[in-house]
Protein backbone atom coordinates (compact mmCIF):
# COMPACT_ATOMS: atom_id res chain seq x y z
CA UNK A 1 0.00 0.00 0.00
CA UNK A 2 1.14 3.33 -0.79
CA UNK A 3 0.83 4.79 2.79
CA UNK A 4 3.25 1.52 3.91
CA UNK A 5 5.60 3.06 1.51
CA UNK A 6 5.06 6.52 2.64
CA UNK A 7 5.48 5.81 6.30
CA UNK A 8 9.14 3.23 5.45
CA UNK A 9 10.62 6.79 4.08
CA UNK A 10 9.71 9.21 6.57
CA UNK A 11 11.25 7.07 9.78
CA UNK A 12 14.50 6.69 8.01
CA UNK A 13 14.53 3.22 7.55
CA UNK A 14 15.06 3.09 3.85
CA UNK A 15 18.99 2.65 3.11
CA UNK A 16 20.45 5.53 0.52
CA UNK A 17 20.81 4.98 -2.76
CA UNK A 18 24.95 5.95 -2.40
CA UNK A 19 25.02 2.66 0.45
CA UNK A 20 22.59 0.80 -1.96
CA UNK A 21 25.16 1.31 -4.75
CA UNK A 22 28.48 0.56 -2.35
CA UNK A 23 26.92 -2.75 -1.20
CA UNK A 24 26.24 -3.89 -4.55
CA UNK A 25 29.66 -3.39 -5.54
CA UNK A 26 31.04 -5.05 -3.17
CA UNK A 27 28.78 -7.86 -3.87
CA UNK A 28 29.80 -7.70 -7.41
CA UNK A 29 33.59 -7.64 -6.56
CA UNK A 30 33.37 -10.91 -4.00
CA UNK A 31 30.99 -12.66 -6.93
CA UNK A 32 33.60 -12.20 -9.60
CA UNK A 33 36.74 -12.99 -7.06
CA UNK A 34 34.72 -16.49 -6.54
CA UNK A 35 33.72 -16.59 -10.10
CA UNK A 36 37.69 -16.04 -10.76
CA UNK A 37 38.45 -18.85 -8.00
CA UNK A 38 36.20 -21.47 -9.23
CA UNK A 39 37.46 -21.30 -13.03
CA UNK A 40 41.10 -21.37 -11.33
CA UNK A 41 39.63 -24.66 -9.71
CA UNK A 42 37.86 -25.81 -12.63
CA UNK A 43 40.72 -25.53 -14.54
CA UNK A 44 43.03 -27.65 -12.05
CA UNK A 45 40.45 -30.35 -11.78
CA UNK A 46 39.81 -29.31 -8.27
CA UNK A 47 36.87 -28.56 -6.48
CA UNK A 48 36.00 -25.02 -5.12
CA UNK A 49 32.64 -26.02 -2.92
CA UNK A 50 32.51 -22.94 -0.14
CA UNK A 51 32.65 -20.53 -3.44
CA UNK A 52 30.22 -22.50 -5.18
CA UNK A 53 28.31 -22.01 -1.63
CA UNK A 54 28.87 -17.97 -1.70
CA UNK A 55 27.56 -17.92 -5.45
CA UNK A 56 24.50 -19.96 -4.96
CA UNK A 57 23.60 -17.57 -2.31
CA UNK A 58 23.52 -14.50 -5.07
CA UNK A 59 20.43 -13.19 -5.96
CA UNK A 60 17.40 -13.26 -3.22
CA UNK A 61 16.57 -10.16 -1.13
CA UNK A 62 20.02 -8.96 -1.14
CA UNK A 63 19.57 -7.17 -4.73
CA UNK A 64 16.61 -5.28 -4.37
CA UNK A 65 18.34 -2.30 -4.88
CA UNK A 66 20.44 -3.61 -8.19
CA UNK A 67 19.55 -2.51 -11.65
CA UNK A 68 16.97 -5.30 -13.02
CA UNK A 69 19.72 -6.79 -15.61
CA UNK A 70 22.53 -7.35 -13.11
CA UNK A 71 20.05 -8.62 -10.48
CA UNK A 72 19.06 -11.65 -13.74
CA UNK A 73 22.72 -11.83 -14.14
CA UNK A 74 23.48 -12.34 -10.69
CA UNK A 75 20.10 -14.87 -10.05
CA UNK A 76 22.01 -17.15 -13.11
CA UNK A 77 24.84 -17.47 -11.48
CA UNK A 78 23.29 -18.32 -8.23
CA UNK A 79 21.00 -21.02 -10.27
CA UNK A 80 24.32 -22.18 -11.61
CA UNK A 81 26.17 -22.59 -8.72
CA UNK A 82 23.17 -24.68 -7.37
CA UNK A 83 23.49 -27.03 -10.17
CA UNK A 84 27.20 -27.61 -9.82
CA UNK A 85 26.74 -27.96 -6.25
CA UNK A 86 23.83 -30.98 -6.73
CA UNK A 87 26.13 -32.60 -9.42
CA UNK A 88 28.35 -32.82 -6.30
CA UNK A 89 25.96 -34.18 -4.00
CA UNK A 90 26.11 -31.34 -2.22
CA UNK A 91 22.37 -29.80 -2.36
Amino acid sequence: PPGSLLALQESGAAVPVEERAARARRQATEALDDLRGLQLALLDGSANPAGLERLSRLGGDSQAGLEPALAALMAEVAVRARVELARRGRR
